[in-house]
């Protein structure tokens, strides 16, 4: 029998759902118009909106008087990290508050044998056994990217209790720790981390339908701890989204996945252009109102379109692209990736719409008209509210495979499209 690993686990679990860390508690100062000696505690507030704030207790300020500024270009001292830009919120004779300005607060860049750190809310997913001292569970990816073997663990107790919790409160937690060491098990130098946490992210991102971030980062050399962050990204509460990953069972379509993307987002050009979909993608499953993300939508394949035609294949020239509709160049976008249009997803509306509409693409961009230059010659049919939605749907669909098309990603995935169960998946269209 194969011996199991160890899970990875990290402090910042004994945090509940939508709880404050505290990164620091002790002594730090203040440089405002003078400086404040203080004693009190730092936090990362992980829910929506993040932030890194600061409350504290002001011991004693110094006699020199510095050079003016105003309450949002104050700066903190903390032991272990470096200077940071801060807001006073509110400061007295006894007590001061306040936020840190930048997104992150890091100690000083160092050589380290591997990297721990925390990841908020990515979903329920499988992977290779672990175990801890209680149990032995599923929980594990791996993946190598540019010499760096990446691990993600699943938190030990990411049952359907705890995830439920997480649903219902539309919660913000550590659902899983990650390690980055060198596969040749040489030392690194912190400075790049940042990056490569960012492009993992939104690898999770994309997989799960939300912002996915990292929180507390830790450094290590021979088991000392040498490094230490604390990073307040954009999370997304967390709720159940249905998307192309909800019934995958096979944890290595995952690793698959997360190794392509990673190292796509790597890339000048396409990472940026990747980023953006995700971006749009993420507000068509998330926004209030269906009209806004069919909005999404349409911006979203309108950039994968150019990614594609004009970037990867060269099939159209920048002035070429710019002639066609946006439809057009859509329908040539999904052709290329030999993701299926018309026929099938047709079948859903009324014999009214299909005459009218040759396609998905067709009534997208008829949709996103409607919206953005009302008037009533654009009235073709009347659309119900389920109409709409199951626009959206094909809309949504089409983003998720362009985008795993551009990355190379040639594993299964869960098609929005059809009634499915988990376990029930299919073959990307161009494997």
């Amino acid at each position: 029998m194969k011996s199991v690993n160890d899970a990875i686990l990290s402090p910042n679990m004994e945090y509940g759902i939508n709880e404050d860390i505290v990164v620091y508690d002790g002594r730090f100062c203040v440089y405002l118009d003078k400086k404040y000696k203080c004693n009190g505690k730092i936090f990362l507030k992980p829910s929506s909106p993040s932030a890194i704030t600061f409350k504290a207790r002001i011991v004693s300020t110094a006699d020199d008087s510095l050079e003016e500024c105003s309450l949002d270009d104050a700066v903190l001292e903390i032991h272990g990290y470096k200077l940071s830009s801060a807001t006073i919120r509110r400061i007295n004779e006894t007590s001061v508050e306040g936020y840190i300005n930048n997104d992150c607060i890091k100690s000083k860049n160092s050589y380290v044998s591997y990297v721990d750190f925390d990841l908020l809310n990515i979903d329920k997913i499988p992977g290779k056994l672990i175990k801890t001292k209680e149990k032995v569970f599923a929980g594990r990816l791996e993946f190598e990217l540019n010499g760096y073997l990446i691990t993600i663990d699943k938190r030990y107790d990411y049952r359907r209790e705890f995830y439920e919790e997480l649903i219902e409160k539309s919660g913000t937690v550590t659902t899983h720790v990650g390690r980055i060491r060198k596969k040749d098990g040489t030392l690194f130098k912190t400075n790049n981390i940042m990056g490569l946490l960012d492009r993992i992210c939104t690898a999770f991102s994309f997989a799960c339908g939300r912002y996915v971030s990292f929180s507390g980062i830790r450094g290590y050399q021979d088991e000392n701890e040498v490094y230490r962050a604390w990073n307040s990204g954009m999370v997304t509460p967390f709720t159940f989204l249905p998307t192309w990953t909800d019934t995958l069972t096979n944890y290595r379509n995952y690793e698959k996945y997360l190794s392509l993307m990673c190292r796509r987002l790597e890339d000048f050009y396409y990472g940026p252009a990747i980023k953006n979909a995700v971006d749009w993608y993420i507000e068509s499953l998330n926004n209030l109102t269906m009209d806004n993300d069919i909005i999404s939508v349409q911006i979203a394949l309108e950039s994968l379109s150019y990614v594609v035609l004009v970037e990867k294949t060269k099939t159209l020239t920048d002035i070429e692209f710019d002639k066609n509709s946006a439809s057009k160049n859509i329908r040539m976008l999904l052709q290329i990736c030999n993701i299926p249009f018309g026929g099938d997803e047709m079948e859903i509306f009324s014999d009214e719409i299909r005459e009218e509409f040759a396609d998905g693409i067709d009534l997208i961009s008829y949709y996103r008209n409607k919206i953005v230059h009302p008037s009533k010659r654009r009235n073709k049919v009347f659309l119900s509210a389920e109409d709409i939605w199951n626009i959206l749907v094909i809309g949504i669909h089409y983003i998720e495979l362009a985008i795993l098309y551009i990355i190379g990603y040639k594993g299964e995935y869960s098609n929005r499209l059809k009634e499915r169960s988990f376990g029930e998946v299919e073959v990307v269209p161009w494997n």
